[in-house]
Formats: structure tokens, C-alpha cells, sequence
């Protein structure tokens, strides 16, 4: 009795609650729990992504999910209000589920899902991109629109019908955008102009290129009405960005060290102060350099390094032969890769071409793959940004000597074999939705980063240019961690993060310029230096806890094998650490 007694009155105490039975499970032995709750958790998860693609219609298409494939995303506020309610509501209900429960796999799964929805509130609630990036509804525009023009996942025919519907849904995004946007910083309004008038180019020329095999006359001209409409849609609202919205372009382009922080750590996982994160990279930026020193003297000791680079970089196709110098090397790449670093999947074949407009202002070169659900689209395309006709002579060679026939080996690398392409190929084969789905820059550019090391030291260690454009390539990618962390924690201007990419990162003008600009637009692009160091801290813990089993091309493919979580993820799911 005595027992029952204090039984019964701890539990009406405030705060001295032994348990709180789930009426669900009450009385059910152990494994049936873990398997009522796994079954909770996959259930949760397919809602989650239901409402997440009905939400993201254009986010939906790129991953091969084709319900939505006439929808544009509706950007107004009332629609920004109720994803972040909708977003607060998954959050709850994803941590109503008791991690003890779960799976291994599901509770990675479950964490991983966790810091997708804490990434996109950050975003909504605190960034507030909606709110300070005109480019936020360009890229839901040209995305929408080059989704059906390069994903070839129905006929011709059936794909411009749907342009037609997104086509006329351009003039409510754009009416959105102007109720939306209140004092972004001038350098992204600046961009902005700038991509709308490539998606402008592209609606223009593109677009009814990559459809014209459509013999349908009657959908041809509903079609081209609706582009015309489009492209007259536009022109009036770049007019409006550059007489209205960029005279009162004044907002600060730094997130500020705080909303930074909660950022990197929504999305990355990362807590590291900032402090030690400069101190990182600014001993990185250290050593690396002084590596160039050494591998530059051996080149041409009578030359200061920045002459000697400039030299190597002199190497270059011309601006009309770039994309057949990248077709040319793809087919080497792919078998060094099997060789060397990893089995890129018999069915790869990415097509090389020419970057899309309204991508040029801020992408060197980049790659696109069919989504993780995609069953009929098999087109994967390496773009890669020409010259531009307008550009004089000096800016056209400084743009060029960045694609010298060294670091152009290095890019497709990294982008294609077995970088980004094969890295992406491998996710469409993992069990995990979430995996399939969600993910870290960190991880996906450290990846493909540290493969650009990983190939000379194991593909062609004994070439020393190839070795000082891997070392430059690195050094670009640290200029931009410490930028990413000084322009937005400690004020640093577009102008001074500019001459700290040509003078710390030996970069050309133009190349420097056009980092710093990106990096106004993207405080994240420090995930390739951060994403590498981890990988390779991660490469040598298994290379201690594997033993003799351990190799480069286990550790490789393991590592693929998770997905492309944190880096925090894959550590647990790689050495096996407590939860």
C-alpha cells in the first residue's frame, strides 16, 4: 500500500511524471512497438513529401514527381504563411515519434528530415528570401520552364501544353514579387536584372528550340501567344526592378554572425563558432599556398607563382571549341574513375552544352541530373558558361585561362566523373526516400571538391601543372569559405571580397568579381572547403577503424552510400557511434 501510495503521488507532482504511456502502444511487448512506430515514422514520411511536392510544384517536377507538372508555386504572402504553419505543424508531428524506437536507418532518417524542416523555416521565417532576393522568384520561373524543356519525361506534345500553363502563371509570380520584396541589397537586385533578362533570352530562343519537334499547329500558336505575353511580362518587370525597386535597393547584404550561425546550423549541422571557423580556413588558405609556392618553383623557380599560374592557364581551348575540349576528356575520366576512385554506373552519359542564360551571371559550369523518382527522363546535362559576345578581349581571355585544359580536367571531375553526376546516378538507387530527397551542400560540394585532390594524388600524381591548378582550384574554394564567413558575419563588401579572391586567391578580375557576387547570393557557398575538410577527417577515422579491410574505393563508395546527409549523419552511419 505504502508503495502505491508514493507511486500515486509522484505522479500527480509537477515534474515528477515516471512515464507517459502512449495509448496507441500501451501494453504492447517491445518489438511491437518498434514496429508500430517504424510504421508511424513511414507514414509520416510519405505525408511529409506529399505535401512538401503540392507545395514546391517546381521542386516536384525536377525530382520526377509529375502531378504537378502545370503548376507554377504560389508565392504569395498568404501562401508563404502557410508553409511556414504547414512546416511548424510536420515539425510537431516529427517529433511526436520517439527516436528509442526507431530503426537505425529510420532514426538518421528522422534527424535528417528534422534539419530539412528546421533549414526551410530559417529560410521562411528568418533569411526571409521572399523578402530581400528578387532572384527567389526568377529561379521558380526559370526553373519551372527549363524543367520541361530538358526533362524529356513526355512527349513534346505533352510538355508544351504544360509550358503553356506555367507560362501563364509567370504574371502572378511576378505580382507577387513586387508585393513581396521590401529593401533587398542592391548587389542582388543587380543579379536579378541580370537573370531575368537571361530568362527573358531564354523564353525567347530556348524554349521553343527544345520543343520545336511539335508538328501540332493549333498548340504551337496558343504556345507562342503565350510566350510573347510572357517575354513582354518580363521586359515590363525588369523595367520595374531597374527604375522602381533598385533606386531603393539598401538593404544589408550580411545575414549578421547570428542568423548566420543558426543557418549553417539548420543546415549543416554545424555549431563550430565563427571564430574557429576563420582560424580554420585561414590556416588552410596558409598551407595551401605555400604548397603552390613549392609545386610553382618546381615549374619555373625563376617565376613568382602568380606568373607561373598565369602561364599554365594560357593553355585553353578557344571559346568556340570549350564544350568539345569537355566532350572530349568525359569518356577518360569515367575510366580512370572505375580504375581509381569509383564505379561510376555502366549507364552514365551526361551531355555537355552551353550553361542556360539565366544562369550565366553566377554558375562557371554546373550539372543536371533527372530527380530520384524520375522513371522516364534519362538526359543528364553538364553546362558549362561560354564567353559572352559582348565581353572585349581582355575579359573573354580572363574567363578562358579559368578553363585552361589543367583545371578544365579538374571541373569535369568534379562535376561529372565521378563527381556530382555519379554521385547523384547513385542516390536514385537508395531505399530511403528522405535520402533520396533531402541533403547537405556541405557533403554534395565536398564531395566533388575533394575528388579534385583525390585524382591527382591517385590519377596522375607525377604532373606538376595539374597539381598547382588542383592547389588554385582549392584555394578559390577556401577564398570563398573565409569570404562566405566575413561578408556575413564581419561586413565584408562586395568590393573588398573582390580583391580578396585576386589577391588572396590569385583569381582574374573578372573571376573575382564574379565570386564575390555570388557570394552576396549565397552565404552558403563556404560548403565546399567546410564539406572537404570533414570528408577527409571522416576518411582517415575509417581508415583507422576498418583496419586492413580499409581502401579508398570502399571508403568512397560507403560514403555514397549514405546519401548526402550532414557530414555529422554519415560519420554515425559510417563508424557505427551512438545515437
Amino acid at each position: 500500500m505504502i508503495r502505491k501510495a508514493l507511486l500515486a503521488l509522484l505522479l500527480l507532482l509537477p515534474g515528477c511524471s515516471l512515464f507517459e504511456p502512449d495509448p496507441e502502444t500501451w501494453g504492447m511487448p517491445e518489438d511491437q512497438k518498434g514496429r508500430a512506430e517504424n510504421a508511424k515514422f513511414e507514414s509520416l514520411v510519405d505525408g511529409y513529401l506529399a505535401w512538401h511536392y503540392a507545395s514546391h510544384p517546381v521542386r516536384a517536377t525536377l525530382d520526377g514527381i509529375h502531378d504537378y507538372d502545370d503548376r507554377l508555386q504560389d508565392v504569395s504572402a498568404a501562401a508563404i504563411a502557410a508553409e511556414i504553419a504547414g512546416q511548424r505543424r510536420w515539425l510537431e508531428r516529427l517529433r511526436s515519434v520517439k527516436p528509442s524506437l526507431l530503426a537505425d536507418d529510420a532514426e538518421i532518417d528522422r534527424r535528417l528530415l528534422e534539419s530539412a524542416i528546421l533549414a526551410a523555416l530559417c529560410d521562411l521565417e528568418d533569411v526571409r528570401s521572399w523578402e530581400r532576393d528578387p532572384g527567389y522568384y526568377g529561379g521558380i520561373i526559370s526553373s519551372g520552364l527549363y524543367s520541361l524543356a530538358a526533362l524529356r519525361f513526355a512527349p513534346p506534345e505533352r510538355r508544351m501544353a504544360l509550358a503553356v500553363e506555367r507560362l501563364a502563371q509567370v504574371g502572378g509570380v511576378l505580382e507577387a514579387a513586387r508585393a513581396n520584396l521590401k529593401n533587398p541589397p542592391g548587389i542582388l537586385t543587380e543579379l536579378a536584372i541580370d537573370d531575368f533578362s537571361g530568362a527573358k533570352a531564354f523564353i525567347s530562343d530556348s524554349l521553343p528550340e527544345a520543343l520545336s519537334e511539335v508538328m501540332d499547329e493549333s498548340l504551337r500558336k496558343r504556345f507562342n501567344e503565350r510566350r510573347k505575353e510572357t517575354v513582354a511580362t518580363l521586359e515590363t518587370f525588369v523595367r520595374w526592378l531597374k527604375s522602381d525597386l533598385a533606386p531603393r535597393s539598401t538593404g544589408a547584404v550580411a545575414l549578421g554572425e547570428e542568423l548566420f550561425r543558426r543557418k549553417l546550423a539548420a543546415e549543416e549541422m554545424v555549431e563550430t563558432s565563427t571564430e574557429s571557423l576563420l582560424s580554420q580556413g585561414e590556416a588552410l588558405l596558409d598551407t595551401t599556398r605555400a604548397k603552390m609556392v613549392e609545386v610553382a618553383g618546381a615549374i619555373d623557380g625563376s617565376k613568382p607563382p602568380a606568373e607561373v599560374l598565369r602561364d599554365t592557364a594560357s593553355d585553353h581551348p578557344k571559346g568556340e571549341e570549350l564544350l568539345d575540349a569537355v566532350r572530349a576528356m568525359l569518356e577518360g575520366l569515367k575510366r580512370s574513375s572505375r580504375e581509381h576512385l569509383f564505379e561510376v554506373p555502366p549507364d552514365a552519359d551526361c551531355k555537355v552544352q552551353e550553361t542556360p542564360a539565366f544562369r550565366r551571371g553566377t554558375s562557371f559550369a554546373s550539372m543536371e541530373i533527372p530527380g530520384p523518382f524520375e522513371l522516364v527522363a534519362r538526359d543528364a546535362y553538364y553546362s558549362v558558361t561560354l564567353p559572352e559576345p559582348s565581353w572585349d578581349a581582355a575579359k573573354r581571355e580572363q574567363h578562358l585561362r579559368f578553363f585552361n585544359r589543367h583545371a578544365l580536367k579538374l571541373i569535369s571531375v568534379h562535376e561529372a566523373y565521378p563527381g556530382h553526376y555519379t554521385q547523384f546516378l547513385t542516390l536514385r538507387g537508395l531505399p530511403s526516400k528522405v535520402r533520396r530527397v533531402f541533403g547537405s551542400g556541405a557533403f554534395a560540394e565536398g564531395w566533388a571538391h575533394y575528388l579534385e585532390e583525390v585524382y591527382v594524388d591517385e590519377v596522375e600524381p607525377n604532373d606538376p601543372k595539374l597539381r598547382l591548378h588542383q592547389l588554385n582550384m582549392a584555394l578559390l574554394r577556401i577564398c570563398r569559405y573565409m569570404v562566405a564567413l566575413r561578408m556575413h558575419c564581419r561586413g565584408m563588401t562586395v568590393e573588398e571580397a573582390t580583391k580578396f579572391f585576386e589577391e588572396r586567391g590569385l583569381q582574374e578580375h573578372a573571376n573575382a568579381e564574379r565570386e564575390a557576387k555570388r557570394g552576396a547570393s549565397d552565404p552558403m557557398f563556404l560548403v565546399y572547403t567546410l564539406g572537404k575538410i570533414e570528408i577527409l577527417k571522416l576518411r582517415e577515422e575509417c581508415r583507422a577503424a576498418w583496419g586492413d579491410a580499409y581502401s579508398l574505393k570502399l571508403f568512397d563508395h560507403r560514403l555514397l552510400s549514405t546519401g548526402y546527409p550532414p557530414l555529422k549523419l554519415a560519420r554515425i552511419i559510417l563508424l557505427g557511434r551512438p545515437r
